[in-house]
């Protein structure tokens, strides 16, 4: 590829032309770029624009995110597309880029180039990318609505989107602090939204506050008694700290009001294991890996699955070593 494409763009384009070329909010495209996902590379009247290059890859994100693909999945394919891209020697306008099931592939004539990433089918032609880009160039900026929030509940939603926008990116501390940031002026303007207690707790237990975590879940369940992800979470904690009686009490409080609460049997298994209760145990692991193979499977997180293997093979230890004690 040649710089020439680069330089038929030399003004760039600003973040309000980009979100509305793609119907993409600018507070998603600001993240991005504060946290490194997709930056800006130009730079005029100094403020930060994005190339044409650019343009592809907010395109293809975009697309990726709408079909569900997680944030991590997502960079791995733009970093191959990145490395792709400055190797090819066709016009850029010319290029082709598809995402087809797992890959993402640039094709230049003869040659294309892949990227393992994502489950969806994305299809266009970069020429015509140029052409919309146009377009939207030539709108007046008072199309462009601010989606800043205005309520609680929007704030916490922003920070829901936040978290999964950041997907347990390692190192990814602008995207917690964005998300908290969202939480907390939620919560100051309803100081009683559980939800958002729960999951500022939630973003202090990541950053290893677990003293933090634990105050922000007693909170949210000072505000709504019966949630069970506080529950859940802060009977983790305790297990965390060595209270084992105390988790056992705090996890079979959560399956008292939420039997089919997958985390609860999973979390209470693990305990019941360090005081001895190998049959109590098994069965909550038993409810714990039925639940995670009941889930359709693009709704099983690589760890969640991960996890249900290493509860399956700890189960068929202790059929194992209950068979053989029974067997005395």
């Amino acid at each position: 590829m040649t710089r020439q494409d680069d330089s038929a763009d030399p003004a760039g384009y600003g973040i309000r032309e980009v979100a509305r070329l793609f119907a993409v909010p600018e507070h998603r495209l600001r993240y991005w770029s504060q946290t490194g996902f997709i930056v800006p590379s130009l730079q005029g009247s100094g403020r930060p624009l994005y190339s044409f290059r650019d343009l592809i890859a907010v395109k293809v994100a975009k697309a990726l995110v709408d079909d569900g693909a997680s944030l991590r999945k997502i960079r791995r394919s733009l970093a191959t597309l990145r490395r792709a891209l400055p190797g090819v020697d066709t016009s850029l306008a010319a290029l082709r880029i598809r995402c087809d099931d797992d890959r993402v592939i640039v094709d230049e004539g003869d040659h294309c180039f892949e990227a393992d990433s994502g489950q969806v089918v994305l299809d266009f032609t970069v020429s015509n990318l140029r052409d919309e880009a146009a377009q939207v160039l030539m709108l007046p900026l008072a199309a462009v609505d601010d989606d800043e929030p205005t309520t609680a509940h929007e704030w916490f939603r922003r920070g829901c989107e936040l978290e999964r926008e950041h997907d347990g990116a390692p190192g990814d501390l602008a995207g917690l602090a964005a998300a908290r940031r969202a939480y907390e002026t939620a919560l100051g303007l309803d100081p009683s939204l559980a939800a958002a207690w729960t999951n500022l707790g939630g973003l202090h237990a990541e950053l290893e506050d677990f003293d933090a975590a634990r105050e922000h879940f007693e909170q949210a369940l000072r505000c709504d008694p019966d949630q069970p992800e506080a529950q859940c979470n802060l009977a983790e904690l305790i297990l965390r700290a060595g209270e084992v009686e105390a988790a056992i009490s705090a996890y079979r409080h959560v399956l008292r009001t939420s039997p089919d609460w997958t985390e609860a049997h999973y979390g209470l298994a693990r305990a019941l294991l360090q005081v001895g209760g190998k049959l109590q145990a098994l069965a909550h692991l038993d409810r714990f890996c039925a639940a995670v193979s009941a889930l359709a499977p693009e709704l099983r997180g690589v760890e969640v699955e991960q996890r249900r293997e290493s509860a399956a093979e700890v189960a068929a230890q202790l059929r194992r070593e209950l068979g053989r004690e029974l067997g005395r």
